[in-house]
């Protein structure tokens, strides 16, 4: 049978489509600089990982000092296991690597170096790596000196003294770019007693504002001011120093020229314009947003921040540190609770952290990491406080000062004549400021600002918000309303949240209670309501504090020193006899006798669990508490 070649009777094969298989994108795929946005800012053992898996990432590691510099070393402090992971990092510009080597160093924490000659080559080792960090230190102020301030052991080897003069050694060998450096050895020296040591740090500073330090400059700038104010050319010759500094950025110099204006050192500038370089200090204040801390902070709440820092405001007030110190101490602790997450059980130790850190930072008198450990019960080791220091300077990378409620209102002090109780109220109500995050929406220029408006009003003052103020601080009567309100509000409405024990957290009206405060804080406070209609503005019931709610869920998280255990010696002499009224500080004292017997026996104790010797703030700290 033939077959034509018609459709219906012939038909070609059809061509089959082959299906392209689809190409398999994998990491190596990404074009190079997103691998680097990747590879950037990965923990550090994660690095190492990532650089086992191939030749190409290999390579960009190992090529590529920015993939080292942006490692995060969060959680992770140096061990001889992953020592050379750290120097690597350290050496290619990673600051919080350099930061924790050096305090490892210094404290010999976690790096275990032989008892021979140890001061010695911690010492030499810690000035590398605390120099590597100060150069990294771009935005803050020179911070260094805080680990090698007094006081020093004067037996033995000292390992802050080795720093110190490796330093220093250093600054002589190389002249360029040392400025912060100098700075910092300044700071060591000024907080000696000896006069030849403080004539030393001026010639420091003078060297290092030569080398473009700005801190120095100011530094210079405040100890040369007396002496200027005897001469109306040379004071106003300061000023104008004082006015450049200030625009170049320096903070304590910017207040101190809104001081000098609201003095009425005008600069030889029409007081309308000295008003408004005051102003542009305050408007440009911003909201210090907080509320984020509790999106970082899965298991914490208002609540468990209120009585944290209630308790710090306790070891404030027994250690009679400055209020300033305290704001700058709740200011670290909110903003590391914005960047990185803390377990519950080390909140405290957070706190107590800061605390030593800011107490360095602008005290004389410190708080010894000795006693910040037994102010927490014991409950953490010295290790632990010297590890959290570390994590703390690094993540808010050194910037260890910032603008406080403190600040405008010394500004504002020097502006309006005050009488001491109001005074003392201004500063109650700042203070109780701190503990609620909700009023963090109004920046710190503003909620200083309605401070003193809400203390003039409770003390009834005619005229409480005259037009120099609001030519001085930009704020009208109207823009300050909302914010007094809410001052009222948190600070004299709402019921005062507690503790696990259904304790009152009440460390700020009791430390207001005291005699040099005319006992302010036991004054009675007129009522929202009497407020709202003083003002002329319709009351609005204010909403429940969420502060009151589910307090029975919270546990303790805070430890302190039983009335049992035994309290070494503290030096100040204003703390009360009686500490009962105290929820968490210490109450138990040592008798002359006990402290004799005991004093060697506590001595050893502490030393066995430090990893300082030498000088690790013992016999110094000794001296200090």
């Amino acid at each position: 049978v033939i077959h034509c070649r018609c459709s219906r009777c012939f038909s070609f094969p059809s061509k089959r489509r082959l299906r392209k298989r689809p190409r398999v994108l994998t990491l190596l795929s990404l074009p190079e600089d997103v691998l680097f946005h990747v590879l950037k800012g990965l923990p550090a053992e994660d690095i190492l990982s990532v650089r086992a898996v191939h030749s190409h990432l290999k390579y960009l590691v190992d090529n590529h000092a920015s993939v080292w510099a942006c490692a995060s070393f969060q959680e992770i402090w140096p061990s001889p296991n992953n020592l050379k992971m750290f120097e690597r990092a350290a050496e290619r510009g990673n600051f919080e690597a350099a930061v924790k080597l050096g305090i490892a160093y210094l404290y010999n924490e976690g790096l275990s170096i032989s008892d021979e000659g140890r001061a010695e080559v911690n010492g030499l080792k810690a000035s590398h790596f605390f120099s590597l960090a100060e150069r990294l230190n771009a935005c803050a102020a020179p911070f260094i000196w805080l680990f090698i301030r007094p006081p020093w052991s004067w037996s033995g080897s000292c390992c802050k003294a080795v720093v110190y003069e490796s330093l220093k050694a250093e600054c002589q060998l190389e002249k360029a770019q040392k400025g912060s450096i100098l700075h910092c050895l300044a700071k060591v020296l000024s907080l000696f007693e000896d006069e030849e040591k403080r004539k030393e740090s001026l010639e420091m500073f003078e060297e290092s504002s030569k080398r473009g330090c700005l801190n120095s400059s100011y530094l210079l700038w405040e100890s040369n001011r007396k002496a200027a104010m005897s001469d109306p050319g040379r004071y106003l010759q300061s000023l104008r120093k004082l006015r450049d500094y200030a625009a170049k950025g320096c903070w304590e110099a910017q207040i101190a020229l809104a001081k000098a204006c609201g003095n009425g050192n005008l600069l030889g500038l029409e007081a309308k314009s000295s008003s408004e370089m005051v102003s542009q200090i305050f408007q440009a204040s911003l909201p210090i947003s907080k509320q984020s801390i509790f999106t970082v902070q899965k298991g914490m709440n208002e609540t468990m921040r209120y009585i944290l820092i209630d308790w710090l405001v306790e070891v404030a007030t027994m250690k009679d540190f400055s209020s300033l110190c305290l704001h700058m101490t709740v200011g670290c602790v909110d903003r590391y609770l914005k960047l990185r997450p803390v377990p519950r059980a080390q909140l405290q130790l957070l706190g107590i952290a800061c605390m030593v850190i800011c107490t360095r930072f602008i005290s004389k008198e410190i708080l010894t990491i000795r006693e910040a450990v037994w102010l927490t019960d014991n409950t953490y080791k010295y290790e632990d406080l010297v590890r959290m220091m570390g994590e703390i300077i690094s993540a808010l990378e050194g910037k260890i000062r910032i603008s406080t409620i403190v600040d405008y209102k010394e500004v504002l002090s020097s502006i309006v004549s005050l009488e001491r109780r109001t005074l003392h109220l201004y500063s109650f109500i700042c203070e109780l400021s701190l503990l609620n995050t909700s009023l963090c929406m109004y920046s710190p220029a503003r909620l200083a600002a309605a401070a003193l408006l809400l203390a003039k009003i409770l003390h009834r003052q005619a005229r409480p918000w005259t037009s120099q103020l609001s030519e001085c601080t930009g704020f009208s009567l109207e823009d300050l309303l909302p914010c007094v309100l809410s001052l009222h509000q948190k600070c004299f409405h709402d019921d005062v949240p507690k503790d696990y024990r259904q304790v009152s957290l009440t460390a700020v009206k009791q430390r207001f209670e005291d005699e040099r405060y005319e006992e302010i804080g036991k004054e009675k406070v007129m009522s929202y309501s009497q407020l709202c209609s003083l003002l002329g503005v319709k009351q609005e019931d204010p909403e429940p504090s969420p502060l009151l709610k589910n307090v029975v869920e919270i546990q303790t998280f805070l430890s302190s020193p039983s009335g049992k255990r035994t309290k070494r010696p503290v030096r100040e002499d204003s703390i009360q006899d009686d500490r009962g009224s105290f929820v968490t500080t210490p109450t138990a004292e040592l008798s002359t006798q006990e402290e004799s017997l005991l004093d060697n026996f506590l001595d050893w104790s502490l030393d066995s669990c430090s990893g300082y010797e030498g000088d690790q703030e013992s016999e110094g700290e000794r001296e200090g508490d």
